[in-house]
């Protein structure tokens, strides 16, 4: 029995895959740091989202990886926030053009 029906399964899908475009635009076209990471943040939920209705088949499957993916994404905001306050303390600015002139 599974937890997701096809039509729920394909709204999921249609929304990750909505979800994975908005995110690639975003890491592409935006010179704002914060922008890009937030995007970058779309792209790890967009995938997160393909494997809950992926794993949604088995119940036992999918409790234990929504476990793993409340652990993963709490402590990668946690890593983003931190980041972004760092570069914005050296940099004085989020704009993402100075880390081109700088070679990273």
């Amino acid at each position: 029995m599974s937890l997701v029906d096809s039509s729920v399964a394909g709204i999921a899908l249609v929304t990750g895959a909505f979800l994975t475009g908005i995110a690639a635009y975003g890491m592409t076209y935006s010179r704002n740091f914060i922008r890009q990471m937030l995007s970058i943040e779309v792209l790890f939920n967009a995938v997160l989202l393909f494997i809950i209705v992926m794993s949604s088949l088995k119940p036992a499957l999918l409790t234990a990886v929504g476990i793993i993916v409340i652990s993963v994404v709490s402590g990668e905001v946690i890593v983003l926030v931190s980041v972004i306050a760092a570069y914005y303390r050296v940099a004085k600015s989020l704009e993402s053009s100075s880390l081109e002139e700088e070679g990273v």
